[in-house]
Parts: structure tokens; sequence; C-alpha cells
């Protein structure tokens, strides 16, 4: 089919701050067999209300970046760089903006969100570490390159290398099966797993990733086996559950919500605390005896390490106001994140708790890359 596509330039003040450039797709005829345009249908739906939300968020921001900024203080005297791990385009991407958005209007300087992808976001964690520490080289702390993949092999840094600015969301992980699999419920598709150790497979987007633990995690709880298909992208893992390659997935809800939404998958359960607003019906591992299945990544900002405490403070200041405000975190429902927010000391002390779950998965695995 011959696509074409619009380039609509955001006007408002935030959406200048970031320099987004959204893309639109024209669809006339949507096929929900093509995997693509069920997930350009469900961006172009969710750009909508980001436009939207921006607006609103623009206005309600310029009256409080006066406070935060106090009068004839120097920082920030020019853009801030915020360095998302992952490319620009996914989920990650559209939260990073939506917070950069907001810590722009709070700041009186724009926070321009730069994507540095690569070797599982830890090339942007790398850079940030190594940066000046100024305040002007902001990293998306996130636990992909900070807590996963520090836990199965060897990185350049580490945690005490950044300052934690605070937490703004989780990533809710549902467990998910093609919509005509035999399994109703969780219950059936647990008995049959125990039936029948090393026969279903699990697709992920990769070796190490959240996903990966996340099953792992899985079979040492619940006792089953489950085999692990690692991929190299959440569309990937999409056509290999629906294309009957593999049994199901543990996967983030921002990269499958629009399969779900189309009825190609069946949530079985929930790693969520409790029941997520989309899924009312769907019963968390915690209701099913599995309190240890608790598994969501997380988002946060950080800065490198030595950033002087008077600069430190105006952005913990920034990016508190900014996670907790009412329209950024309706607008990052809309992008399929449950917002949480911590601040910089308890995120710390959390992000510390976590490091020591994903190496203790990792080496009950033996999960280990070189």
């Amino acid at each position: 089919m011959k696509e074409a596509y619009d380039k609509i330039s955001l006007s408002n003040k935030v959406s200048s701050n970031l320099g987004i450039n959204i893309w639109h797709k024209k669809e006339s005829d949507v096929n929900n067999q093509n995997l693509n345009l069920i997930r350009r249908k469900e961006c172009k739906i969710m750009e909508k209300k980001a436009i939207c939300l921006l607006s609103i968020i623009s206005v309600i921001f310029i009256g409080i970046a006066s406070v935060v900024l106090g009068a004839g203080e120097e920082f920030p005297t020019k853009l801030i760089e915020l360095y998302c791990p992952f490319g620009a385009g996914g989920g990650t991407s559209m939260g990073a903006r939506v917070v950069a958005g907001a810590a722009s209007e709070i700041l009186g300087r724009p926070v321009v969100v730069v994507n540095k992808p690569g070797a599982s976001g830890t090339i942007a964690a790398e850079y940030v570490a190594r940066a000046k520490p100024d305040g002007y080289t902001l990293l998306l702390f996130n636990s992909a390159s900070n807590g996963v993949v520090p836990a199965v092999r060897k990185v350049s840094y580490k945690r005490e290398d950044f300052e934690l600015y605070g937490q703004y969301a989780f990533i809710p992980m549902v467990l998910i099966v093609k919509d005509d699999a035999p399994w109703k419920s969780f219950e059936e598709f647990i008995a049959y797993a125990k039936k029948h150790p090393g026969e279903l497979k699990a697709a992920t987007s990769g070796v190490a990733t959240s996903s990966h633990l996340g099953i792992e995690l899985i079979n040492r709880v619940a006792g089953v086996k489950i085999v692990h298909l690692p991929f190299k992208s959440g569309p990937e893992v999409t056509a290999a559950i629906l294309g009957g390659h593999a049994h199901l997935g543990l996967e983030p809800i921002p990269a499958q919500k629009g399969v779900i939404e189309a009825g190609k998958f069946r949530v079985l359960a929930q790693a969520s605390e409790k029941r997520l607003e989309e899924f009312p019906d769907v019963p968390t591992f915690i209701e099913k005896g599995y309190p240890e299945l608790k598994w969501c990544p997380w988002h946060g900002i950080a800065g490198p390490k030595g950033v002087p405490e008077k600069i430190s403070g105006k952005l913990k200041d920034a990016f508190s106001i900014a996670f907790q405000h009412k329209e950024v975190v309706e607008m990052l429902k809309k992008l399929g994140f449950t917002p949480n927010y911590r601040s910089a000391d308890d995120f710390t002390k959390f992000v510390r708790e976590d490091e020591e779950k994903f190496s203790k998965i990792a080496k009950e695995a033996n999960i280990r890359l070189e």
C-alpha cells in the first residue's frame, strides 16, 4: 500500500522548546491483519491527544517558572539536553518529551530530548556519566540501561556515577497470549506450563531485557520452565506470537497496546501492584499468590555526579513539579505509562533495591553477556 505522510510541527511553546516534529499517516483502509497500520493508527491517536495536552501544559507552566527560577539566578542560561537511550517515535521517547516540555516551562529554558539509542541504552548512559557535571546534560534514567544491563554484563558506569533527580513513571507489564490460545485464565496457563515443562516459548525483544528477566522470574517463582525466545524488537515479538512461533510474551503495555486493543492478544495477568484502569478485569500476579512478580520497568531523570548543589537542587525542584502536575500525569497515562512520582532520595533507594533484585535473578538464571 502506498503511504503518504503529513509533517506537522507543534506550534505551542512546549513543542517549540522540544523541537518535536510529528508524522501523521493518512490512512484509508485500516486492516487489522497489518500490524504496521494498527501501530500507526494508535500513534496517530496518541499524538493528537498529546498535542492538546501539551498546549494546556504550556499555559499552566509559564506561571510556575518564575517561582522555581527566582530572580537574577544564572542557571540555566542555555538549553539543557536530555538524552533518551532509545529511538525517536517510541513510547520511551514520547514520555521523555512530555517531561522535557514541562521542565522547559518551569526552568525557562528549552530542555531538548536527544535520542541516542544503542547497546540496550548503555551508549547514552555512558555518555552522560562522562559528561561535564554542570546541569546541562541529563539522562532518561531507566531500568534497562541502569538496572538490567549492568546486572548481566560489564559496563563502564555504575549507579554512583549519577545523581538522580526523581522518578516519574513505571511501564506496566502484562502477560499476553494470542486471542485464540487455549488458556482463558492465568490459572489455566500456569497449570499447563507445569504439566509441560520446556514446551511453551516466550518471545522477548532481546536477551537481558526486562521482559527476559521477567520470564526467568516467572520460571523461578511459579516453578515452571518457559523457554526464552529472543527477538530484536517489540514488533518482532508481536509477529512471533501472532504467527505461532511463540506462545506468550511478558510485554510493556505501550509496545503492544494497539494489538491488544485490536483484540489480537488476550491479557492473562498484570505485573503491576494494582489492577490497571485499562484492564479492570485482569488479575495481578500478586492476586494470584505471586507477590514476587511485581515487575515494572521504571523511568526517571538523572545527571552526572558532581553537579553543584545549587544547580542540582533547582533541577530536583523543577522535575518534582513537572512529574506531579496533573496534566503531565494525564498525558503519561495516554501514552501507556503508570505515573509514579518518587523524590530524588526515594528514587535512589528504590533503584539500589532493584539493582539487587536484577542481579539475583540474572545470577540464578545464569544470564550473562560478554
